[in-house]
């Protein structure tokens, strides 16, 4: 086995029990909001944006966000307000009560990331924050060129309308009439 290989093997084992670990701790800390809600309000701390441009920012698809959004808005999370620059469209908005659910979200996964790298030399915080950052930009580059990949679907034929079948006749039987007493 190569030094490569090796390497390239530890990597593979580490960031599976790192994804693990991650799952594991979301579900334990009862953070007030979902991963997906906390990560579209924070994308929405620069302003209002269109769902696709949230979508394109978090790497993910148009139908995922909208169904995220229909959650967030049915919490008060978020608003739909009109796009200025086209008023046939909506732009989505954090809300006063998504502001401080992402705040508090954030502040506790704060100080919570505190505590774990506390023993940390800050120089060895500063070169992780930077290999996560390249790690980050290494997987965002891959998922766009998984989707550049993906063979375009072929076009949609409209499917004809079936008939219904026909339900057979039944003789009707004459429902016995009630008796006076």
């Amino acid at each position: 086995m190569t030094d490569t290989t090796a390497v390239i093997e530890k990597l593979e084992r580490e960031l599976a029990f790192f994804a693990r670990r991650l799952e594991a701790v979301h579900r334990k800390r009862g953070y007030p909001l979902e991963r997906a809600h906390y990560l579209l309000l924070l994308q929405l701390r620069e302003g209002p944006a269109s769902v696709t441009d949230l979508a394109h920012h978090l790497d993910l698809d148009d139908s995922t966000v909208t169904r995220q959004i229909a959650a967030m808005q049915r919490r008060r999370l978020i608003r739909r307000v009109k796009n200025p620059a086209d008023g046939r469209s909506t732009l989505i908005e954090r809300t006063r009560l998504g502001a401080e659910s992402a705040e508090t979200m954030r502040l506790a996964r704060l100080g919570r990331i505190e505590t774990l790298f506390g023993a940390w030399k800050q120089a060895d915080r500063e070169k992780f924050a930077q290999m996560l950052t390249q790690v980050n930009l290494a997987l965002s580059d891959s998922l766009k060129e998984m989707t550049e990949e993906l063979p375009s679907p072929p076009p949609q034929q409209p499917t004809p309308a079936r008939p219904k079948p026909a339900r057979p006749k039944q003789a009707r039987q004459p429902r016995p009439k009630p008796q006076k007493k």
